[in-house]
C-alpha cells in the first residue's frame, strides 16, 4: 500500500445500555483508519465484535501498529475488520449513491412499545425487534400489541441473536402463523450450528428466517452459497471490502445489511458495499443513533438519501479522535 497510513481510537457510551440476548452494551469501542494518497483521503473503521469471530480490539490495534511500520504486511485471515478498514480506506469512501430505507430498530422488552409510537409517526415502515430477552409468553404479548398498534403494511423482523431452544422456536412459529404476512424474518433463532434444523423450520412454516451470527467465522461462506433465505450481512465483520463485494454478488437480492454499532464512517464504508450491488433491496438496519456523540448521522428518518441528511462528515468526525500512540 502507497501512501500515508495512520489510526485513531474511540471509546463511546449508548445513551441508554442496549439489552440484547445474552449481552447488555453499555459502550462501544473501535478504531478508524485514515489512508491518504494520490487518489484521495480515505477513512475505515475497525468494529470488532469477538462473539461473532472477529479479532479483538487488542489485536486490531496490535496489527495496525505493526502494518503503519509495515503497509506491505499481509493482513491475516482472522484479522476480518483490520481488512475491511484497510480495504474500505483504500477506496477512498464516497456518498451512497441511491437512498436506502431503513429498518427502525426497537429495544427489548415493554420499551418496544413507546419508541415502537415515536417511529411509526415518522414513517418507519419496518420495525426489527430484539427478542430472547424476556421470556416467550412476555415477548408474544407485547409484540401482539406492537402489531395491534401499527397499519397491516408494516412488517417485523425478530432478532433472537441465537438465544432460542427449538422447542421456543417452534412455539413462535405457531404464534407467529396469523401475522406471517407481518413477519419479514426471524433472525438467527438458534445457535450457529444449527443451520439445517433452521433450514426445516422455515420450509414447514413458511416463514422465513435470516440468518446473521452463522454468516461469520470460519462456516459462514457455505451459508452465503447454500442459505435459500435473508442473509443479514454484518459487512465491517466480513474482511475486505472488494472480496465481499464478489461474495454477495450471486446472493445480493438475499443480503440485509445489518449495523454492527460502528461510527458515521463504518456506515459509509457499508454503504459503498451497497453501491456496488444495485439488487440490494431490503431496509438496512442502521437505526443506530443511540450514541450522545457527534460520530453517527442523526437518522431520524426511513430513507438514508443524499438530499439532506447522507452527508457523512469522515474528516470532521477523524478530528474530534485523539491519536493513538
Amino acid at each position: 500500500m502507497t501512501g500515508s497510513f495512520s489510526f485513531k481510537a474511540y471509546r463511546r457510551r449508548f445513551t441508554a445500555p442496549l439489552r440484547t440476548a445474552g449481552r447488555v452494551w453499555a459502550q462501544r469501542e473501535g478504531l478508524i483508519v485514515r489512508h491518504e494518497s494520490s487518489a484521495g483521503i480515505g477513512y475505515g473503521e475497525v468494529a470488532p465484535i469477538p462473539e461473532f469471530g472477529t479479532e479483538t480490539l487488542a489485536a486490531a490495534e496490535s496489527f495496525l501498529k505493526g502494518w503503519r511500520a509495515d503497509p506491505t504486511r499481509e493482513i491475516p485471515a482472522d484479522l476480518p475488520c483490520c481488512a475491511f478498514a484497510i480495504g474500505s480506506a483504500q477506496r477512498v469512501c464516497t456518498e451512497p449513491r441511491r437512498p436506502y430505507p431503513i429498518a427502525a430498530l426497537l429495544p427489548a422488552g415493554v420499551a418496544a412499545k413507546r419508541h415502537l409510537i415515536e417511529k411509526a409517526a415518522r414513517g418507519y415502515r419496518t420495525f426489527k425487534w430484539k427478542v430472547g430477552v424476556e421470556s416467550p409468553v412476555v415477548e408474544q404479548a407485547i409484540l401482539r400489541e406492537l402489531l395491534e398498534r401499527t397499519a397491516s403494511t408494516v412488517q417485523f423482523r425478530l432478532d433472537a441473536n441465537g438465544a432460542w431452544s427449538p422447542q421456543d422456536l417452534a412455539e413462535w412459529l405457531d404464534f407467529l402463523h396469523p401475522y406471517r404476512l407481518r413477519t419479514a424474518f426471524i433472525e438467527q433463532p438458534l445457535a450457529v450450528g444449527q443451520e439445517l434444523v433452521m433450514a426445516t423450520f422455515a420450509a414447514e412454516s413458511g416463514i422465513p428466517i435470516a440468518l446473521d451470527e452463522s454468516l461469520n467465522g470460519v462456516a459462514g461462506d457455505r451459508w452465503l452459497r447454500d442459505w435459500e433465505g435473508p442473509l443479514v450481512v454484518k459487512a465491517a465483520l466480513m474482511g475486505d471490502p472488494n472480496r465481499l463485494i464478489d461474495r454477495l454478488r450471486p446472493r445480493a437480492s438475499q443480503v440485509v445489511l445489518s449495523s454492527v454499532f460502528e461510527t458515521g464512517v463504518g456506515l459509509a464504508n457499508t454503504l459503498q458495499v451497497a453501491d456496488a450491488l444495485p439488487e440490494i433491496n431490503q431496509p438496512i438496519g442502521f437505526d443506530t443513533s443511540n450514541f450522545g456523540d457527534m460520530l453517527n448521522l442523526s437518522l431520524t428518518q426511513p430513507v438514508l438519501s443524499l438530499e439532506g441528511q447522507a452527508r457523512i462528515p469522515t474528516k470532521e468526525l477523524w478530528k474530534q479522535l485523539p491519536d493513538c500512540d
